[in-house]
């Protein structure tokens, strides 16, 4: 899942729009990120979700801290909210949909998932796409949540995987604003921090923490696969190619989370749940691309905000105007 916090220190607009580099980043995070999934999915299912993902949540906080060694005494009241908003959706969107992958397939995990950022980019669009995309998604949950035998799949897990749609939709809107509120990948850092905090003694509460502990060694490591190796992988695409052709880009990931869930999981999906995860991805694909297309004036607004303005001249509401058309 996109993962990227915006960079208010880069303020220049993407260059080399048409390079190669940029959709092969894009595509590296992908893969990363779902293997790094797909390879954390026995271990769950041996020693719980909650636990695995607050662990990951854990290690990659006291990376990014190592790397980047924040001064907390020096962030004002503004920018402390705004990294631990981030950080509590953080921590929603990252347990949620670590334990939706253990209990339903991956591609339909994902792809619910995606219904969050669609959410998002359906905001900022007028007219008949705000109808047309999400009913099209509706159908694609709808095709994925049933198995090859038309057997729904485990309420539990559909339920949990919308927990993290919802995650996602928050983290989304509210990295834009921690993005400008700090410089280089302090507000990063901070904001994972704040989802370690609270995920581990969650995950204590609602698992044995004596199962997941052991697994300490093997979770540092996938850490690095998900999430730090994508958010890196991530930051650096963005800064090769525009916003608009990065979302369509990163459309595929329901693709490569149905892959690697066949290729390290074995699971196999019935042609209708192929076709509601490409019905979902077409959505989300849709969204970006007529933003872009039919109302210019939107995206170059919501560039603007990104790459232009400093957080100074912006306030909380920012948040909003950033998603919602003119």
């Amino acid at each position: 899942m996109p993962r990227v916090m915006e960079n208010r220190t880069a303020q220049p607009a993407p260059a080399a729009t048409g390079s190669f580099a940029g959709p092969a980043l894009a595509t590296g995070s992908m893969i990363t990120s779902q293997f790094g999934v797909a390879a954390a999915v026995p271990l769950m299912l041996t020693h719980g979700s909650f636990g695995i993902a607050a662990l990951r949540l854990g290690f990659a906080a006291l990376f990014c801290l190592t790397w980047v060694r924040p001064n907390i005494r020096r962030y004002n009241r503004q920018q402390l909210i705004g990294a631990f908003a981030l950080g509590v959706a953080m921590a929603v969107m990252t347990m949620c949909f670590f334990t939706a992958a253990k209990l339903i397939p991956m591609g339909p995990a994902i792809t619910i998932d995606f219904l969050g950022p669609l959410s998002v980019a359906v905001l900022a669009l007028r007219g008949w796409p705000r109808l047309i995309l999400p009913l099209m998604a509706a159908l694609g949950v709808l095709a994925v949540s049933y198995g090859s035998h038309g057997q729904l799949l485990n309420l539990a897990g559909i339920l949990f995987a919308f927990g993290a749609a919802g995650g996602w939709a928050g983290y989304i809107v509210l990295m834009r604003h921690v993005g400008r509120l700090f410089s280089a990948q302090e507000g990063l850092c901070l904001s994972l921090a704040v989802a370690a905090a609270l995920a581990l003694p969650a995950a204590c509460l609602l698992e044995a923490p004596s199962g997941w502990l052991s697994s300490i060694p093997t979770v540092a490591g996938l850490a690095v696969l998900s999430p730090l190796l994508p958010f890196a992988l991530e930051m650096a695409a963005l800064r090769r190619m525009e916003m608009g052709t990065f979302s369509i880009v990163m459309s595929l990931e329901p693709a490569f989370g149905a892959l690697f869930g066949f290729i390290i999981l074995g699971q196999t999906l019935s042609l209708g749940q192929i076709s509601g995860v490409l019905t979902v991805m077409a959505a989300s694909a849709g969204a970006v691309l007529l933003s872009i297309v039919k109302w210019p004036r939107s995206r170059h607004r919501i560039e603007t905000s990104v790459y232009d303005l400093p957080s100074s001249e912006r306030g909380h509401q920012a948040i909003i105007c950033d998603i919602l058309p003119e």
